[in-house]
Order: structure tokens, then C-alpha cells, then sequence
């Protein structure tokens, strides 16, 4: 059982790495795209048509998709202050409960955006730009993927805390002060 959970987390790890990729892809494309509208305004005098609506778009993408990886490689906020005078067997449950809760959380969220999505997709909401109708389903779905995304992962989190007693390292006040400006 144990060797299946670490398996479906390190594919899951390779899905949110390729989705964190995506977002840096997007990133990028957007950097572009603002750099071109702000050219072609002083230039030429004429925007990139839903140049606008469509970095805002790409933002849902950009930041909704890496939430994920960053729960998968533990590199989230953190705080042991309290929990580090724990035994280790208490902040094995406390980790659990919470992971546990994310999961609970963030599965209502995505059901909650994924039918809030659906909606604007069957009404094909749009807003007008400068000269064109941008459709505004594309951004919502982005923020149910990531919600989903982050709701798996927080889901098999919970159950290798359980099953290898992993605590999430809530228990590892770092003494090593060296190791903690490695984090900076």
C-alpha cells in the first residue's frame, strides 16, 4: 500500500511539475505579449488587439497551476513554532487533519469554479476589448484545474501521512541555522 501512495504521489509530482511548466511557459508568453502591446501603443499608436483581456486571462493560468507543485515539494509557508515542541506521533495526526482539510477545502472550491466555469461556458460569456469579444470560460476553467490540482495533492499528502507517518516535517524546528539561510 505504501509503495503505491509514494508511486501516485510521484506521478502526481510529474503532472504538477509539467503544470508549474505550463505556468512558467504562460509567464513568459505574457511578458511578450505586455512588452508588445506597450511597443505597438508608443510606436504605432495602436494596442495589440485584447491585449489586455488576454494577459489577464493568461494571469488565472499563470498563477492558479503552480499552487500544486509548491504543496508537493513542501516549499509552502511553514510555521514550527508551536508544533515543533510536539511529539512527533501528535504532529503526525495534526498534519493529516489539516492535509485532510485542504483536500475538503479545495474540492469544494473546484466543484464550486468548475460549475461557475460551466455556466459561462453554456452562456459563451465574452467581454469586449479594444476591437474584439474575448471569451471568459477559459480563465475560470484555468482556476478550477488549479484548485484540482492542489486538492489531489493535499488528498495524498493526508494519506502518506497516515500510512508512513510522515508529519509534513512540522516536527523539525531547524537548529542548524546554516540549513535555515539555505531558504532565504
Amino acid at each position: 500500500m505504501k509503495h503505491h501512495i509514494l508511486a501516485a504521489r510521484r506521478l502526481m509530482g510529474r503532472i504538477l511539475y509539467a503544470a508549474s511548466l505550463a505556468a512558467g511557459v504562460i509567464t513568459f508568453a505574457m511578458m511578450w505579449l505586455i512588452d508588445a502591446n506597450a511597443l505597438s501603443r508608443k510606436l504605432f499608436n495602436a494596442p495589440v488587439p485584447a491585449g489586455v483581456e488576454l494577459t489577464q486571462s493568461l494571469l488565472t493560468f499563470a498563477i492558479m497551476l503552480p499552487f500544486g507543485y509548491v504543496l508537493y515539494r513542501r516549499e509552502h509557508v511553514n510555521t514550527v513554532f508551536l508544533t515543533s515542541n510536539f511529539p512527533r506521533s501528535v504532529t503526525r495526526w495534526l498534519h493529516a487533519f489539516w492535509m485532510s482539510t485542504g483536500c475538503v477545502v479545495f474540492a469544494a472550491v473546484t466543484y464550486g469554479t468548475f460549475l461557475f466555469a460551466l455556466r459561462s461556458y453554456h452562456m459563451n460569456e465574452q467581454v469586449w476589448g479594444a476591437t474584439i469579444r474575448f471569451p471568459l470560460y477559459p480563465a475560470k476553467f484555468a482556476v478550477s484545474l488549479g484548485t484540482a490540482l492542489i486538492s489531489i495533492q493535499f488528498a495524498l499528502d493526508a494519506v502518506l501521512s497516515l500510512i508512513t507517518g510522515d508529519d509534513g516535517d512540522l516536527s523539525a524546528a531547524d537548529p542548524d541555522p546554516e540549513k535555515a539561510l539555505l531558504h532565504v
